[in-house]
């Protein structure tokens, strides 16, 4: 993933890259953006943020997919990726800032 002009390329062409690659990147960037908007409660409001800056920061030309596949795809994917980080690096963190 490269940032150009404010907007994230990615790193191969996805038209005929390999897919693998794009969900990675694509829960790299779920992992650092809800980390960006955590904060206790609100978990609805911050996964339309999370959502709304996935979908910022993907230049439009380089994910042709249906918007309702899109959706459905960021709804399981922040659910999974929000479900490690409450049991292993937000919990740890947690540990750390309570001492």
């Amino acid at each position: 993933m490269i940032r150009d002009e404010g907007r994230i390329k990615w790193r191969t062409n996805h038209k005929g890259g390999n897919p693998v690659n794009w969900l990675e990147e694509l829960l790299n960037l779920i992992a650092l953006f809800a980390s960006y908007v955590e904060h206790p409660g609100d978990g609805p409001a911050k996964k339309e943020q999370v959502k709304q800056m996935i979908k910022d920061a993907l230049p439009d030309e380089q994910w042709k997919i249906d918007p309702e596949l899109f959706d459905f795809i960021l709804d399981i994917s922040i659910d999974v990726v929000v479900m490690f980080l409450n049991k292993g690096l937000w919990k740890s963190a947690m540990k750390v800032l309570a001492k």
